[in-house]
Parts: C-alpha cells; structure tokens; sequence
C-alpha cells in the first residue's frame, strides 16, 4: 500500500521521528528512516533502534498514536485509481496486502473512495500478526479464495524487496513498481518492473488476457 498506491512516506516518517522523540532515542537523517517503509514497524524499531520486546511494542504503539491523527493526509499517486477501476473493469479481483495495520489500512482506502476496488484485504492485526509479507500474501490469497475468486493464478505489486521476497515466498509472481520508494538495484529481482500505473495496467491487462477492445489510457 505504502509506497504503490498512497505517497505516504512524509506521513510515516514524521510518526517515526515523533515516537523515537517520545522515547528520548536518536532520530537521525530521513534517509535512514526510510527503512521504515514498506516493512513491518516491529522490524523497523529493531533494526533502527535495537528495541525488543516490550520497549519495541511502546514503540509502536507510539508511532500509531501519531500516525493515526495524520494518516489520512498521504495523497494517492498519480494514475493509481484509474489502474483499479480499469482492473475492476475487467473484473479481475484484487486483494490488499499490507505490513500496515489492516483495519487503518481499509480506513484509508474507504476515504479515498477505493475500497470498492477490493475483493478482500489482508494486513497486520493490532497485535502485529500477520505482519510480514509472506504471511499478508497467504493472508490475501485465502481470503481471495473464501471470497470466490480464481486464484490459480496471483500477482503480487509493490515497490520494496520485501514485496518481492514475500511474494516468491509465498509462491507468487511479483511486479516491482518504480513509483514509490524501491529503486531497479533494490527490485532486480522482480519478475516485471514497471514505470508508472498506467505500464502496470498493460502488463496486468497482457498477463490476464484482458487487453483485446481496449484502446489504453491517455
């Protein structure tokens, strides 16, 4: 979600600098933080801070409670709402998959007027579970399933290696999109890389046998 379909890193970083502050830790450069995006929170505390155990989880909770007032300011990238209603179009089912947790994550999407676009979502729990990629990919494949789609055969989207990786975990292509916070070098083992929204439309439209009549976006 972070980084495919909402440009939310400036909304996430300023709710990482704002718990790190709260617990009087260092904060350093955004650039450093940026490995706060896309992975789950639990592993970015760890990682950047070496929290564990309960100090990781004040951690997060901390970051909710900041992120929570301001997480509906992060805008949508450019052409993504158009990509759904086309995939809706074709009525090809789409799943979410996010490290994030998923009942904000729903919340963000019904507030951007997407949710519709969506067969099921799979994201972490408020206990964190379910929070890695591999687990959210077989998370969002179940539910696809109990929701009655055709899930022989699934792509995964996102911009981050541990898209990629969780993907082919769980046994999934994976399309690396260019537009958020992973870079070709980081994505270079993605099945597809792909520009922009409107790229990734095509490639899904080709994969899924659903371009013939239509004439492409503008």
């Amino acid at each position: 979600m972070d980084g495919t379909i909402t440009d939310s890193g400036p909304v996430i970083l300023d709710a990482v600098e704002a718990s790190l502050t709260d617990l009087g830790l260092p904060v350093g450069g955004r650039e450093e933080l940026m490995s706060f995006i896309g992975p789950p929170l639990t592993e970015g505390f760890r990682l950047h801070a070496g929290l564990t155990g309960q100090d990781n989880a004040r951690a997060v909770a901390l970051y909710r409670q900041h992120y929570r007032r301001h997480m509906h300011q992060a805008p949508l990238y450019d052409g993504v709402a158009r990509l759904l209603q086309q995939l809706t179009a074709w009525q090809i089912p789409v799943s979410l998959a996010t490290s994030k947790r998923e009942d904000y994550a729903v919340e963000i999407l019904q507030h951007a007027g997407l949710d519709r676009s969506f067969t099921a979502f799979a994201g972490a729990d408020p206990a964190d579970r379910y929070g890695s990629k591999e687990e959210v990919v077989r998370l969002a494949l179940k539910r696809l399933g109990q929701a009655g789609a055709d899930t022989r055969r699934v792509i995964h989207v996102g911009d981050r290696r541990h898209d990629v990786d969780g993907a082919h975990a769980a046994g999934l292509e994976c399309v690396g999109v260019l537009w958020g916070y992973g870079d070709a070098e980081e994505l270079a083992q993605a099945d597809w890389l792909v520009p922009d929204p409107a790229a990734l439309t095509t490639l899904v439209g080709r994969l899924m046998g659903r371009l013939a009549g239509w004439q492409g976006q503008d």
